[in-house]
Protein backbone atom coordinates (compact mmCIF):
# COMPACT_ATOMS: atom_id res chain seq x y z
CA UNK A 1 0.00 0.00 0.00
CA UNK A 2 2.80 2.44 0.71
CA UNK A 3 4.26 1.97 -2.16
CA UNK A 4 1.14 2.51 -4.44
CA UNK A 5 0.79 5.92 -2.36
CA UNK A 6 4.59 6.49 -3.21
CA UNK A 7 3.92 6.33 -6.91
CA UNK A 8 0.88 8.26 -6.83
CA UNK A 9 1.99 11.13 -4.62
CA UNK A 10 5.24 10.71 -7.22
CA UNK A 11 3.09 11.26 -10.53
CA UNK A 12 1.36 13.54 -9.24
CA UNK A 13 4.12 15.66 -8.38
CA UNK A 14 5.17 15.45 -12.09
CA UNK A 15 1.98 15.90 -13.24
CA UNK A 16 2.03 19.28 -11.37
CA UNK A 17 5.46 20.25 -12.42
CA UNK A 18 4.93 19.49 -16.56
CA UNK A 19 1.57 21.31 -16.10
CA UNK A 20 3.72 24.23 -14.76
CA UNK A 21 6.17 23.90 -17.48
CA UNK A 22 3.62 24.02 -19.98
CA UNK A 23 1.94 27.34 -18.15
CA UNK A 24 5.26 28.93 -18.04
CA UNK A 25 6.22 27.94 -21.96
CA UNK A 26 2.51 29.34 -22.86
CA UNK A 27 3.45 32.52 -20.72
CA UNK A 28 6.75 33.00 -22.32
CA UNK A 29 4.91 33.05 -26.48
CA UNK A 30 2.58 35.45 -25.25
CA UNK A 31 5.17 37.91 -23.66
CA UNK A 32 6.91 37.10 -26.79
CA UNK A 33 3.63 38.13 -28.97
CA UNK A 34 3.28 41.15 -26.68
CA UNK A 35 7.07 42.27 -27.60
CA UNK A 36 6.71 41.76 -31.20
CA UNK A 37 3.34 44.17 -30.94
CA UNK A 38 5.33 46.67 -28.99
CA UNK A 39 8.54 46.64 -31.40
CA UNK A 40 6.17 46.92 -34.61
CA UNK A 41 4.17 49.77 -32.40
CA UNK A 42 7.59 51.74 -31.82
CA UNK A 43 8.61 51.31 -35.43
CA UNK A 44 5.41 53.55 -36.53
CA UNK A 45 5.54 55.91 -33.56
CA UNK A 46 9.17 56.48 -35.32
CA UNK A 47 8.56 57.12 -38.46
CA UNK A 48 5.22 59.05 -37.45
CA UNK A 49 8.07 60.89 -35.87
CA UNK A 50 10.58 61.08 -38.35
CA UNK A 51 7.72 62.52 -40.46
CA UNK A 52 6.84 65.36 -38.10
CA UNK A 53 10.58 66.67 -37.88
CA UNK A 54 10.22 66.71 -41.74
CA UNK A 55 7.02 68.65 -41.63
CA UNK A 56 8.18 71.19 -38.86
CA UNK A 57 11.75 71.65 -40.91
CA UNK A 58 9.23 72.53 -44.10
CA UNK A 59 6.56 74.72 -41.87
CA UNK A 60 10.14 76.52 -40.74
CA UNK A 61 11.37 76.88 -44.28
CA UNK A 62 11.89 80.05 -46.25
CA UNK A 63 10.18 78.62 -49.12
CA UNK A 64 6.74 77.63 -46.86
CA UNK A 65 7.02 81.40 -45.31
CA UNK A 66 7.12 82.84 -48.86
CA UNK A 67 4.45 80.53 -50.10
CA UNK A 68 2.49 81.22 -47.06
CA UNK A 69 2.30 85.04 -47.49
CA UNK A 70 1.14 84.88 -50.89
CA UNK A 71 -1.26 82.67 -50.74
CA UNK A 72 -3.10 83.69 -46.72
CA UNK A 73 -1.57 87.35 -46.71
CA UNK A 74 -1.60 88.42 -50.02
CA UNK A 75 1.51 89.51 -50.21
CA UNK A 76 3.56 89.95 -53.57
CA UNK A 77 7.61 90.81 -53.26
CA UNK A 78 8.31 94.44 -56.52
CA UNK A 79 8.18 93.14 -59.29
CA UNK A 80 6.05 90.25 -58.53
CA UNK A 81 3.42 89.07 -60.14
CA UNK A 82 0.09 87.00 -59.02
CA UNK A 83 -1.44 84.52 -61.33
CA UNK A 84 -4.60 82.96 -60.00
CA UNK A 85 -5.69 79.82 -62.04
CA UNK A 86 -8.81 78.83 -61.28
CA UNK A 87 -10.53 75.30 -63.02
CA UNK A 88 -13.41 76.01 -65.38
CA UNK A 89 -16.05 73.54 -65.28
CA UNK A 90 -15.99 71.95 -68.95
CA UNK A 91 -19.83 70.83 -70.23
CA UNK A 92 -19.70 66.96 -70.90
CA UNK A 93 -19.79 66.68 -74.05
CA UNK A 94 -19.85 63.69 -75.76
CA UNK A 95 -19.69 62.08 -79.14
CA UNK A 96 -22.49 59.94 -80.61
CA UNK A 97 -20.61 56.48 -80.09
CA UNK A 98 -19.28 57.33 -76.38
CA UNK A 99 -23.16 58.19 -76.00
CA UNK A 100 -24.13 54.56 -77.36
CA UNK A 101 -21.59 52.92 -75.08
CA UNK A 102 -23.26 54.63 -71.98
CA UNK A 103 -26.40 53.41 -72.57
CA UNK A 104 -24.78 50.25 -73.27
CA UNK A 105 -23.04 50.32 -69.77
CA UNK A 106 -26.50 51.40 -68.21
CA UNK A 107 -28.37 48.54 -69.80
CA UNK A 108 -25.73 46.40 -68.64
CA UNK A 109 -26.16 47.66 -64.95
CA UNK A 110 -29.11 46.76 -65.06
CA UNK A 111 -28.96 43.83 -65.95
CA UNK A 112 -26.28 42.87 -63.88
CA UNK A 113 -28.98 43.95 -61.14
CA UNK A 114 -31.67 41.63 -61.87
CA UNK A 115 -29.12 38.73 -62.06
CA UNK A 116 -27.63 39.60 -58.40
CA UNK A 117 -31.94 39.87 -57.16
CA UNK A 118 -33.71 36.42 -56.02
CA UNK A 119 -36.34 35.40 -58.41
CA UNK A 120 -39.12 36.20 -55.73
CA UNK A 121 -38.19 39.81 -55.67
CA UNK A 122 -38.25 39.81 -59.37
CA UNK A 123 -41.63 38.41 -59.67
CA UNK A 124 -42.48 40.99 -56.55
CA UNK A 125 -41.94 44.15 -58.66
CA UNK A 126 -43.56 42.75 -61.73
CA UNK A 127 -46.58 41.97 -60.23
CA UNK A 128 -47.04 44.77 -57.77
CA UNK A 129 -44.35 47.67 -57.87
CA UNK A 130 -44.27 48.00 -61.80
CA UNK A 131 -43.36 51.23 -61.80
CA UNK A 132 -40.18 50.44 -59.72
CA UNK A 133 -38.75 48.71 -62.45
CA UNK A 134 -39.05 52.35 -64.64
CA UNK A 135 -37.37 53.92 -61.65
CA UNK A 136 -35.08 51.14 -61.67
CA UNK A 137 -33.57 51.54 -65.33
CA UNK A 138 -33.71 55.18 -65.45
CA UNK A 139 -30.96 55.23 -61.73
CA UNK A 140 -28.64 52.73 -63.78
Amino acid sequence: MSKQLTIIVGLTVVGFMAFGLALSFYRNVLFEQTLEDIRAQNTVLRMRIARGYKELDYYRSAQFKDKYAKENLSLVKPGEKALIITEQQRPLDLTLSEENSYGEEREAAYLELLRQMPIMEHWNLYFFHRDRIEELKRAL
